[in-house]
């Protein structure tokens, strides 16, 4: 009897009365125990394999910190300013609840007065928080964590498209060479949160273009539920309500098409206004054009039209990782159209399959790709971490569907940056594994969290020069809102940490000096 959990490993155009035959469902028994416990077997072999592929990065993981630094994942600290500011909120969020200080940028506040957490929103520190009252809050819980989410997500995977010993072989090798995963696993950053939802939504979607009957409504309940919580961690995930609703459908039409668009704008709009709501402005591009075509439509159309020529010049630029990327994505898109129209000018047996797989590839990529050239950076990994998810979604849904184009594109985009990867890993990394300054951990004792007094009160407003390691130690509940280029107000933070310069342009007749540092001096706003 065939082992029904290979046979998702078939080639992409069979029928799905002919995938039932291939499962083995309707196949005569050899005897009345033996293909049953043969079944149960299978079944338990796989998921050890599956064990294996889903902590396999989080070995790889350890292995490199240990190659390159010599010291074990214990030694993590949180280095970068997005770390530090995701640290210090989940510490925040845990000690005192929505009672903490502000964080953000030039005392910038959110529309929801209520949320005082910073420029990404509040649903990463809450789900951190949420997942550390159980693992704990150490300075380096955020790898552990990772690695505990990833290895889930995995496995997720593999149990839902019921993946063979090839494709469970070839998920591990797809996992492990891209290199977005591997890049920020050992972070506190929220790239390996977004990056395990890829994973179960490209689980989740290769159901729905299967479509089995059986599973159709609960994958399709299923997709709603994961999509509307992946949209408060970033709004762009809504944008994939769009291919859940055209999925959904029995025909695959241009009218069904639009039908899915118009029912996923109010979707998307929820998504983005939440976000605008609950997260303080940031000084970039949109904020920028947004004040600009306040003031004059024109200026602000010149100055949209010359963010998307700099972002296009940008797509071609950059480290051999990031071109890589770019590279792969293209190439699924050209893929994915080149398939679209081949069978929109032919009926197979799997046409629909085939259709409703370059179409989930189109609406995955098109619009997020748009979107990053339209309104946001193409440089310093920004565009990178916003598209690494999707393409590894789209990359999932083809090893499962056994889209052999696609998977090849990844793989061979994936094993070309093999070499490129390791310097990057080791610049960006070694700062994780430094020991912090000693005298950082003064800062707590002149910072005191008053629980009865007012957000501004509990908030310490901090220059980039000083925003390091030592902010970790600052007390859970006091805020950080980095002062980056000032606003002319008058300062509200109860506590600075900055810079001489900074200091007189604040003005030091209201500031107490409490400490000095290497980079920077604490002070004291006075009433």
């Amino acid at each position: 009897m065939s082992d029904p959990t290979k046979s998702s490993d078939c080639a992409s155009t069979i029928s799905l009365s002919h995938e039932n035959r291939a499962t083995g469902v309707n196949q005569p028994p050899e005897s009345r125990r033996g293909p049953r416990h043969r079944l149960l077997g299978g079944r338990w072999v796989n998921a050890v394999a599956w064990t294996v592929i889903a902590i396999s990065p989080a070995l790889v993981m350890a292995f490199l910190v240990r190659h390159y630094f010599n010291v074990g994942l214990l030694g993590f600290t949180p280095s970068w300013s997005d770390e530090i500011d995701y640290w210090h909120q989940v510490a925040t969020f845990r000690a005192v609840g929505f009672a903490g200080g502000f964080y953000g940028v030039d005392e910038a506040q959110a529309k929801l007065s209520f949320l005082h957490f910073g420029s990404h929103g509040p649903a990463f520190p809450m789900l951190m928080a949420g997942i550390s009252a159980v693992a704990g809050w150490r300075p380096f819980s955020g790898p552990l964590i990772n690695m505990g989410l990833m290895a889930a997500a995995i496995f997720g995977y593999l149990a839902l498209s019921r993946a063979g010993w090839v494709r469970t072989a070839l998920t591990g090798a797809l996992v492990l060479t891209f290199w977005p995963v591997m890049l920020y696993l050992s972070s506190t950053m929220q790239e390996t949160v977004q990056q395990a939802l890829a994973i179960v939504l490209a689980g989740v979607f290769f159901l729905l273009i299967r479509r089995d009957p059986r599973a159709s409504r609960t994958v399709f309940a299923a997709g709603i539920v994961l999509l509307a919580l992946a949209g408060l961690l970033r709004p762009t995930w809504a944008l994939l309500f769009l291919p859940l609703f055209f999925l959904r459908g029995t025909m695959l039409s241009g009218r069904r098409l639009v039908w899915a668009a118009l029912k996923a704008v109010p979707a998307v709009a929820a998504a983005f206004g939440l976000w605008v709501a609950a997260s303080t402005p940031f000084p970039g591009f949109f904020s920028q054009m947004t004040e600009l075509t306040a003031r004059s439509p024109l200026a602000g159309t010149k100055l949209l039209i010359l963010h998307i020529w700099t972002n296009a010049k940008g797509f071609v630029g950059g480290q051999w990782l990031e071109l890589g990327l770019r590279a792969a994505l293209l190439a699924i898109v050209v893929s994915a159209a080149v398939l679209v129209v081949r069978h929109l000018r032919r009926s197979t047996a799997g046409h629909h399959e085939d259709l409703a797989a370059g179409a989930f590839h189109l609406l995955n990529l098109v619009p997020m790709l748009v979107m990053v050239v339209v309104v946001y950076d193409v440089s310093d990994w920004r565009d990178s971490r916003v598209l690494a998810p999707h393409v590894l979604l789209s990359a999932l849904v083809a090893l499962a569907r056994s889209e052999r184009v696609v998977v090849i594109i990844t793989l061979v985009a994936n094993l070309a940056l093999i070499g490129a990867f390791g310097p990057v890993f080791f610049e960006l990394h070694q700062q994780h594994f430094l020991p912090v300054d000693p005298n950082a951990a003064a800062l707590g004792r002149y910072i005191t969290y008053k629980g009865e007094a007012p957000a501004w009160e509990n908030t310490l407003m901090v220059d980039l020069p000083n925003y390091d390691s030592g902010l970790l130690n600052v007390p859970a509940g006091v805020g950080l809102t980095l002062r980056l280029r000032g606003t002319g107000q008058q300062v509200q933070s109860r506590y600075l940490l900055v810079t001489k310069e900074t200091a007189l342009e604040v003005g030091l007749d209201r500031l107490r000096l409490l400490t000095s540092t290497a980079r920077g001096s604490l002070y004291s706003r006075e009433n």
